[in-house]
């Protein structure tokens, strides 16, 4: 026999990676394989047992066979036991029903129900006492949950009442009811109370449908009229500059109104140019309006201003316009282009002398709401992006108002028509919506089998691009008298809570705390002046 060195298991680097590629390659072969395989495989492995060859598998088989077997048997003896309890305890009922008499009963329950709610345990009949005070609490359990049921049922009497149950529109409204007025009672009243400058954000395509008087009213009748209130107009690129400087001159009559681009237009959108009113110079002069203000203060602590308005008018968009302007680059608020992205109090602090406060967006109480139909308000959100996607059970009715809306500008509804490449419109029964929403859905690929158009769909994109400014449409401002544009609010006195002599006056005043004057780039005392020209 030869005997010398042992040979050497190993092997190069490049016949291994070999082996290593060829194994990789084999167990993606099966794992296709078993794709394509249509038997039903479960994925949990099988558990292989004990090894035949493994010296003690009969002694571990013994063991586990025992282990089983003494669970079985504990299992039936629980059983039994359980059992003889119940039997025992149905025994021991029925002689203490046979051996305890009324008056003995009675006297065990008058024990009982004792100030010290305490139980003597008698020796010669423990049975009985058990009973007795058994009974007792059930008594005391039913008396309770009575109470409790009475107590529910008038609250229900005094909670949110009204909404009549077979109303198609019954879930909307107490989804809407939730969302809008238990918000305003409880987060906007926060806002208010706790902030000493109030900024409404207003959206500049429609300012007067997103404004409500009865907040302007609380907000000034708040801390005795110490409040301060500036309206903000946001989103005034998708408005063009005449229309701005009207709503401008016509909100200046009431409260000091700021213009503002809070964040960039969202894809193919129709902007107008303002020239100098930027994102940076907008943003810029609201920052240095409250910094003047709460450098004229003084105060110790730090100036809160509060942020409000309607759901998508941009209010989390002017507290991230305002942060960027102190170098922060991230967002401070999250912000969507759809409604409720906001869902609780946010508290952002700028400086040691600023902080902001934003707010969920609330569809406020205007008193004009009651005059329109559940149908016509809700088309009415819809078209203010006060409504979230989800929660539009039919946005054709807004569609409809859209376009009466537009129609009253050939301008306005030529681009509409452009916008999709639509040819003129035909009417059916009067109303073009329907001729409207078909076409979209064939020019959008909104169809549904056999190729009949879905016209929620399609209503549904139409919403999207007026929320994102695709489609171009704006509300022009109310055109005041002759004589009230001449006289102004000068002669009129003010009858909101909280407001003291000219309104004129009061705006001029605020103006000269903030430094608005020179902000605007005009005078705030030639502001009726100039619309009386």
């Amino acid at each position: 026999m030869k005997v010398g060195k042992p040979k050497s298991k190993r092997v190069t680097v490049r016949l291994r990676h070999k082996i290593e590629k060829a194994s990789a390659a084999k167990q993606r072969k099966a794992r296709k394989d078993a794709k394509k395989n249509p038997e039903w495989r479960s994925k949990v492995k099988k558990d292989p047992g004990i090894p035949n060859l493994f010296p003690y598998k009969d002694k571990i088989l013994q063991e586990i066979e025992q282990t089983r077997r003494l669970k079985e048997e504990e299992n039936v003896r629980r059983r039994q036991e359980a059992k003889a309890n119940r039997l025992g305890e149905g025994k021991a009922e029925d002689v203490m029903d046979e051996g305890l008499e009324d008056s003995d009963a009675e006297d065990l329950l008058d024990e009982d129900s004792g100030e010290d709610d305490t139980m003597e345990v008698d020796d010669t009949n423990p049975m009985a006492t058990l009973l007795a005070s058994a009974k007792v609490r059930a008594a005391q359990f039913d008396g309770k949950t009575a109470h409790d049921g009475n107590r529910m049922d008038a609250d229900d009497s005094d909670g949110w009442g009204g909404f009549d149950e077979d109303d198609e529109n019954s879930s909307f409204a107490i989804r809407r009811s939730e969302s809008s007025r238990k918000a305003f009672d409880k987060v906007y009243k926060n806002v208010v109370d706790s902030a000493d400058v109030v900024l409404y954000v207003l959206d500049a395509r429609d300012p007067e449908g997103t404004r409500s008087k009865e907040v302007e009213q609380m907000v000034m009748a708040a801390d005795g009229g110490a409040k301060r209130l500036i309206f903000i107009l946001n989103k005034i690129d998708l408005i063009p500059p005449t229309t701005l400087k009207s709503w401008l001159l016509y909100l200046r009559r009431s409260f000091p109104t700021l213009p503002l681009r809070a964040s960039k237009p969202a894809s193919n959108a129709k902007i107008f140019d303002h020239k100098e009113l930027t994102i940076k110079g907008t943003s810029e002069t609201l920052f240095k309006a409250l910094k003047t203000f709460a450098e004229s203060r003084q105060l110790k602590r730090s100036v809160k201003v509060g942020i409000i308005g309607y759901p998508n008018v941009g209010k989390s968009s002017v507290i991230n316009a305002l942060s960027s302007r102190m170098g922060n680059r991230n967002a401070a608020c999250p912000v969507g282009a759809e409604a409720g992205v906001t869902t609780s109090l946010r508290e952002v602090k700028l400086d040691n002398k600023l902080k902001l406060l934003d707010s969920p967006g609330i569809v406020f109480p205007n008193a004009g709401d009651s005059k329109a139909s559940k149908i016509e308000e809700q088309a009415r959100l819809v078209l203010l992006n006060a409504i979230p996607p989800k929660e539009i059970d039919d946005p054709i009715p807004a569609v409809g108002l859209l376009l009466r809306r537009l129609s009253s500008s050939l301008e306005l509804f030529a681009k509409l028509l452009d916008v999709y490449d639509l040819p003129p419109l035909h009417h059916v029964n009067g109303d073009t919506t329907t001729d409207f929403l078909v076409q979209v859905a064939r020019k959008r690929g909104r169809l549904g089998k056999g190729g009949v158009p879905n016209l929620h769909s399609a209503a549904q994109a139409v919403i999207t691009d007026w929320r994102d400014g695709r489609i171009q449409g704006w509300v022009d401002p109310p055109k005041l008298p002759i004589r009230a544009a001449l006289s102004g609010p000068k002669g009129a006195t003010s009858t909101t809570p909280g407001l003291v002599g000219d309104q004129k006056e009061i705006v001029k005043e605020w103006a000269a705390e903030f430094k608005l004057e020179g902000l605007w780039g005009d005078d705030a005392t030639d502001t009726v002046d100039t619309m009386e020209t």
